[in-house]
């Protein structure tokens, strides 16, 4: 069989309700999707969650929250804690939108329309997405 598995395949469904993470994954343990799901399967849905917050920013929230993260930002200093959205899901979003990024090891540069270049230096703080 091909594509995700039907609890991967439940839990995707899930997250595209979900208005939160807390919301989310009090779902998959009322389900008993939350040991059905592998790590590996947790981080794609990390990822898919992260990407999904980055789309609804607007062009001005996506350049705030990249300024947050190169000017040394930390999940500990964001308003938002652990539940801020990734640095490598913000580059991704970036490059969706049509603006410049060139990633590097741990690095990537952002250059948004009418806005200086952005370095974001800690791009593997969390899972970074699978490339495009």
């Amino acid at each position: 069989m091909f594509g995700p598995d039907p609890f991967m395949r439940e839990a995707l469904s899930i997250l595209s309700g979900a208005a939160t993470w807390h919301e989310f994954r009090s779902s998959l343990v009322e389900r008993g999707l939350d040991k059905r799901l592998d790590p590996d399967a947790m981080m794609l849905l990390i990822t898919a969650w992260n990407m999904g917050q980055a789309q609804k920013l607007t062009d001005a929230a996506l350049i705030e929250e990249l300024d947050f993260w190169a000017s040394g930002g930390s999940f500990k200093t964001h308003l938002n804690g652990w539940q801020a959205i990734s640095p490598a899901a913000l580059v991704e979003e970036a490059g969706r939108r049509g603006w410049f990024t060139k990633r590097m090891t741990s690095s990537a540069v952002v250059n948004p329309p009418d806005h200086s270049p952005i370095v974001i230096r800690s791009l593997d703080t969390i899972a970074v997405p699978p490339p495009t």
